[in-house]
């Protein structure tokens, strides 16, 4: 037998073995670089909604029959502006860890990924209803395909002496991360004081 030059059969194979491990890394990375910008796109989007929101709210104003006919998702609360905390942001009624005030759903919010509309009965705004409020901004974003971030907004009346001094909108914004499914949420408190 003549000795011919080439690679044999096995080297061959090792090669493509390598070659195979090699790309399927890169695939790899590339996925989690395509979910991880996914996520961050989802986070731009909530920041978005939020910011649209609180400042749609601002702009409304108080005596808007929207706004002055809310009926509050909370009972009467006061704010304490020396500690900037409200009676009404400590009630955590299903043991989540967010308050209520913040809470688009009743129960584990990471249960909720796959019916997202399915949101708690105290949202005053919800992903399916802006509550009759004159050209409001969007109440959610389609990011991808089958991706969406929402919005939901609660209401309390702040009362001082029993009087109603004015109004305090919880904004939460949230989604369900691409690479966990986990619940991910951003939350303001929107003060608006009665003229």
């Amino acid at each position: 037998m003549r000795y011919s030059k080439g690679f044999t059969i096995i080297e061959l194979l090792v090669a493509m073995l390598i070659l195979l491990f090699v790309m399927l890394g890169f695939l790899a990375g590339l996925l989690n670089y395509m979910r991880f910008s996914l996520d961050a796109r989802m986070k731009g989007a909530m920041d978005k909604l939020v910011k649209d929101w609180s400042g749609y709210l601002e702009n409304v104003p108080y005596n808007a029959t929207a706004i002055a006919n809310a009926s509050p998702s909370f009972d009467s609360g006061a704010c304490d502006p020396t500690t900037n905390q409200c009676s009404f942001e400590s009630i955590d009624s299903d043991g989540d860890g967010i308050p209520d005030f913040y809470d688009p759903y009743n129960g584990n919010n990471n249960n909720f990924w796959n019916n997202p509309t399915s949101t708690a009965p105290w949202l005053w705004v919800s992903p399916t209803s802006s509550a009759g409020l004159p050209n409001p901004p969007p109440t959610n974003y389609t990011v991808a395909e089958r991706r969406q971030v929402y919005v939901g907004i609660t209401v309390a009346t702040l009362t001082q002496s029993g009087k109603e001094i004015g109004k305090a909108f919880g904004i939460t914004s949230w989604y369900f991360s691409p690479t966990n499914r986990q619940y991910k949420y951003e939350s303001t408190l929107l003060i608006k004081r009665k003229p």
